[in-house]
């Protein structure tokens, strides 16, 4: 066995839609974001090939992912999101892949939503020249893969020799540009990340957590529902500008970062003012969540200072 596959949940998520096609053909790691002992239970005794491992709170995805890749032993590790739906077929392929390409660090397969990931790349300031989403798919009709710079994190195939080297995930990043930060500082390194195009993955989006209709007929239910899907995501883009902050200072300097993001510290503070007038609350506290990650980042005050994802 080569490949060990890390997972990393939160409350469980759709992980039994992941692991299903996966048979008992690999090991597999799970790092649960809580201390649901029961989850760890019911994984364990349902699959032969699962460790589950609890963490005890939501420490954000660099870090319990990181819990996992310290514990593989094997050449390979495939670091895949819970929305992910991949065959062991397919894992197969990707290793017949890595015995060709010898020198690579990263690979990932096609998926849907690839290409534009890639192309919207959320590196402001990177020198290196970007291919428009013609040319990438042109690349994908004639080549079996290629080289890319950028592989987005729910689908990624690990050199672990060079994974270790870098010291995996930067830790400071609660959610969010930890995969652009590791894919960049592999590069800096001139190491290779490949896409492979014929081999196509499904990527469900956000399965975690989807805006709930069926929480019964009484209205007020419904209606906190409504009110907390809007504050989840409010607390998602708090994580996302600290995080987009983070990444620029880290590896552009603080006054880059900070002209890349001043345009928007005056939108977002324009915005919430204005919805904090007209009393729409929802899109208040999103834009208040955008600043303040702003802000706290600025501050340099770390992520694990901002709001948790319950």
């Amino acid at each position: 066995m080569q490949t060990t596959i890390v997972i990393v949940t939160f409350r469980g998520g759709i992980i039994h839609k992941c692991i299903k096609n996966l048979q008992n053909n690999y090991q597999i790691i799970i790092v649960e974001n809580s201390n649901n002992i029961n989850f760890k239970r019911k994984i364990e005794k349902s699959y032969r090939n699962i460790k589950c491992y609890l963490t005890g709170s939501n420490i954000g995805y660099a870090r319990a992912n990181n819990i996992g890749l310290r514990k593989v032993k094997t050449k390979f590790a495939l670091v895949i999101n819970p929305d992910v739906i991949i065959s062991s077929k397919q894992i197969k392929q990707i290793e017949n892949i890595a015995k060709k390409i010898t020198k690579f660090s990263v690979l990932t397969p096609n998926s849907n939503g690839l290409l534009e990931t890639i192309t919207n790349n959320s590196d402001k300031l990177s020198n290196i020249e970007k291919k428009d989403l013609k040319s990438l798919r042109n690349d994908i009709l004639i080549k079996n893969f290629f080289e890319i710079n950028f592989v987005p994190g729910y689908c990624m195939f690990f050199n672990m020799k060079d994974i270790k080297k870098i010291n995996f995930f930067d830790e400071n990043f609660f959610l969010y540009f930890e995969d652009l930060d590791i894919c960049k500082r592999l590069k800096n390194l001139k190491k290779k990340i490949f896409l492979l195009s014929k081999i196509k993955v499904r990527h469900l989006y956000g399965g975690l957590y989807k805006k709930k209709t069926h929480y019964g007929k009484n209205h007020i239910v419904k209606k906190k529902a409504f009110k907390d899907w809007h504050l989840y995501w409010a607390d998602r883009n708090w994580h996302l500008y600290w995080s987009s902050f983070y990444y620029h200072r880290k590896h552009y300097g603080f006054i880059k970062s900070f002209k890349v993001h001043f345009s928007k510290i005056l939108r977002f503070f324009f915005l919430k003012n204005f919805y904090f007038l007209i009393n729409n609350k929802n899109l208040y506290h999103l834009f208040k969540a955008r600043l303040e990650g702003l802000i706290y980042q600025i501050l340099n005050k770390s992520s694990f200072s901002g709001p948790k994802i319950n």
